[in-house]
């Protein structure tokens, strides 16, 4: 459960940057209330508390330069994207983005990914996205997904427009952080509400940085 304050670990996290450098966070959208089982929860809201957060994570980056913002377009996600931007006093418009979720960069048949999610849970399906040689059901490739997620990531970057912010789900933020690092899910913290990966451009390369583990560089558009 988010509690006040989480939401300084992206904070911190963004703040060993250098200042003034163009930044991405690929974020997870905040608490929210919880999913009836058997359920997607689509529709499930966030809480007040996730609300706050999500404000207060805005406030953080009032300081720096707004770039581009996009969410994953389930209301946990835009009401988190939303509350950054007020919380931030940015003007920037806020973009539903289905890459993000609904269904995201990975599923390209909602029924049976949707049933296979349902019968392992995220965990299971990410953990098989992340160690088989075949994508589960109704998904494609990790490194396509992947790569989806990272140009368009490469593109805010490059475009040199301040901080953007990336709002999407725990499934999806955990196969990004497992495949750049090249773990196993549990060889890194799974993705708590409001934790972030940052990247930056350097060169032709992305640079990023996950809670407790070192720097990492990915080539552009490979």
């Amino acid at each position: 459960m988010t509690v006040p304050g989480d939401e300084a670990r992206t904070l911190a996290l963004l703040d060993r940057l250098p200042e003034g450098l163009a930044a991405a966070l690929v974020v997870r959208h905040a608490e929210r209330e919880e999913i009836p089982p058997g359920t997607f929860g689509n529709d499930v809201p966030l809480t007040d508390r996730g609300r706050h957060a999500a404000y207060r994570l805005g406030e953080g980056l009032s300081h720096r330069p707004a770039g581009i913002v996009k969410t994953s377009p389930l209301p946990r996600c835009v009401q988190t994207a939303e509350s950054i931007v007020a919380g931030s006093g940015w003007t920037a418009d806020v973009i539903p983005d289905m890459l993000l979720g609904d269904p995201g960069p990975f599923v390209v048949d909602s029924e049976l990914a949707g049933s296979l999610i349902l019968d392992i849970g995220i965990a299971g399906v990410v953990t098989q996205q992340l160690s088989a040689t075949e994508p589960p059901d109704g998904m494609r490739s990790t490194s396509e997904g992947v790569q989806l997620v990272l140009d368009s990531v490469a593109e805010a970057l490059c475009a040199r427009c301040g901080t953007s912010v990336f709002v999407t789900h725990d499934a999806v933020l955990a196969v990004l952080v497992g495949t750049l690092y090249g773990r196993s899910v549990d060889k890194f913290r799974w993705p708590d509400y409001l934790d972030a990966l940052v990247l930056w451009a350097d060169s032709d390369r992305i640079q990023f940085l996950w809670h407790g583990l070192d720097e990492g560089s990915y080539p552009i558009g490979s």
